[in-house]
């Protein structure tokens, strides 16, 4: 508004009045003082806007994955992973245009308007009224238009998730659909994926640019009302050059702020809309122990994936990690246990009564699907039981920060991960500060030097994400050494041995039985030899543990095959 003024100013007594330049000075150094200082209002907001943008969205995307890794690999098993991947990095990115450009620009269109015309009503009331009619009208259509452009935007978001999950299947299961002559088929499917999204891209598109026309055209007939009114009361004398000048000038800047604010509008909507997915992943409640009111946050330092940070803490949030490790060591009981799935009927586990002293080796069985991995899953937190009391000692695991328990077991899983990244550094998953010692004597009890000696570069060959370059017994074994090298009181083994062959496994339980000699061991397994001694073999049927033979089901196998 200033820079408007001041050159009406100027033009008025430069041309009406005949100033001389000299008297001109102070005027034109205001004027120039006034660019300069809008020019660097205009810098330092958008510099604000950036920062404050980057450190949202960095902080959001910590929070994603923090409650990723809360939610446990039960949560993870049933999402499409390039849907979350997908969210996690286009998402995430696509909200910075919403903090950094929409919101500061629908801040500005909130104020600027309402103030121009205030001008405007003290200096010139009939453009005032004729601009007031026509800015009345663009909530209106920002209104219609952006409702539209929202839902069309949320359809394009689907469908850029559909596309990224299938192109993730596609590349995870190409080996498999390439043995099976499906490769054709699994194309044909992303290729679908891909025409759909363009479809729903160009429909998205479409709107957008439609509401920036009707926008262009709605400022550009008012600014041109205000000119031909301005004109021609410049013409029979009733209006100063001045004031009309000034008019003229700031007409387009009333409309300019909600033009923009409509543009940066569309351009945030792909954000908006995956916002709403980010926000369903943190809604999500973590699983906890029977008890608890609140539960900690964040992943599992265990043998299956990476380090995590010590964030959270448990009902009580007194307990130190050294405390948990003593309790580690004390008898853990499960009494009247009761673990829910919402797709299923029954309860998978209903009514679970087991104590684990410290030391003992206790084998489950039962058939596909009896919940073996959940009773696995439950004692690491994953998975929380509607009903029932986890303790270790007199202590309910609920009053134990989270991410202190799980640093007291070493899991293996039935299906172990890789990163992206050398042997060693999957390894050194189980303990990051395991040095070249540490990770020979791993090596060399889980059987992976045979492995390890074949390969060029030995400990530095690199592995692709999910050790697709190596085969299921040797990615067994490697999580298999992983949590040898955590060195836990506490190891849970699901199917250790499910891909080994009956002369690894000889050479496996040479080696690592001695080790779990003194520690707590509970093994879902068909064959019990990996694991030296069992105290007790008890059988999952009906959702309730029972001895095994007592279960009418299929007992476990000695090492070599059944008797």
């Amino acid at each position: 508004m200033l820079q408007a003024v001041l050159l009406g100013v100027i033009v008025q007594r430069a041309f009406l009045g005949h100033w001389p330049a000299a008297r001109l000075v102070v005027l034109l150094g205001g004027l120039a003082g006034a660019f300069l200082a809008r020019a660097s209002l205009s810098w330092l907001g958008e510099l604000a806007a950036h920062r404050t943008s980057a450190s949202v969205t960095s902080a959001l995307r910590r929070q994603l994955l923090s409650r990723a890794m809360a939610l446990g690999p039960s949560w993870l098993a049933g999402e499409r992973t390039g849907e979350l991947t997908s969210a996690a990095t286009q998402g995430v990115e696509a909200l910075d245009v919403y903090f950094a450009r929409y919101l500061p620009t629908a801040v500005v269109a909130a104020i600027s308007p309402p103030m121009l015309l205030a001008w405007m009503l003290w200096a010139d009331w009939r453009s005032f009224l004729i601009l007031g009619v026509t800015v009345a009208v663009v909530p209106l259509f920002m209104a219609l238009l952006g409702l539209e452009a929202k839902r069309h935007a949320e359809r394009q978001w689907d469908r850029l998730s559909g596309l990224a999950a299938a192109f993730y299947d596609l590349l995870q299961g190409l080996p498999t659909l390439r043995a099976f002559g499906r490769a054709r088929a699994g194309r044909r499917t992303l290729e679908k994926a891909a025409e759909d999204f363009r479809v729903t891209t160009m429909s998205t598109l479409r709107i957008a640019f439609l509401s920036s026309l009707a926008l262009e055209v709605l400022a550009a007939v008012g600014t041109a009302l205000v000119a031909l009114f301005l004109g021609l009361r410049l013409l029979d004398g009733s209006l100063h050059l001045g004031i009309a000048l000034v008019v003229l000038v700031l007409a387009p800047e009333v409309y300019l702020p909600l033009r923009r604010a409509a543009s940066e509008f569309h351009a945030s909507t792909a954000g908006q809309a995956a916002a709403d997915r980010i926000l369903d992943v943190l809604d999500e409640p973590a699983p906890v122990a029977p008890g608890t009111a609140t539960s900690g946050r964040g992943g599992a330092r265990a043998a299956c994936g990476p380090a995590d940070e010590d964030v959270g803490v448990g009902a009580a949030g007194t307990a130190s990690e050294s405390s948990v490790a003593k309790l580690a060591r004390s008898t853990i009981r499960l009494s009247d246990l009761q673990v829910r799935y919402p797709t299923r009927a029954v309860p998978v586990l209903d009514g679970v009564n087991l104590e684990l002293a410290f030391g003992e080796h206790v084998a489950v069985t039962g058939a596909s699907g009896s919940g073996k991995s959940t009773l696995l899953a439950v004692l690491l937190g994953f998975i929380a039981p509607v009903g029932g009391k986890l303790t270790t000692g007199d202590v309910d695991l609920g009053d134990i920060p989270i991410s202190d328990w799980r640093r007291q077991i070493a899991w293996v899983p039935q299906r172990p991960y890789l990163v992206r990244g050398t042997i060693a550094d999957n390894l050194r998953l189980g303990d990051t500060g395991a040095n070249g010692g540490a990770l020979a004597r791993a090596v060399e009890s889980s059987g992976l030097s045979g492995l390890v000696e074949r390969l060029p570069q030995g400990l530095r060959t690199p592995v692709g994400e999910g050790g697709l370059t190596l085969s299921a017994g040797e990615r067994q074994r490697i999580a298999i050494a992983r949590a040898m090298l955590r060195d836990a009181p506490i190891m849970l083994l699901d199917e250790p041995t499910a891909h080994l062959d009956a002369a690894r496994e000889l050479s496996l339980a040479e080696t690592l039985g001695p080790w779990l000699e003194s520690r707590t061991v509970l093994v879902a397994a068909h064959r019990l030899g990996v694991v030296g001694r069992v105290d007790r073999t008890l059988a999952l049927a009906g959702g309730r543990l029972v001895r095994a033979d007592e279960a009418e089901a299929r007992f476990l196998e000695p090492i070599g095959g059944r008797p």
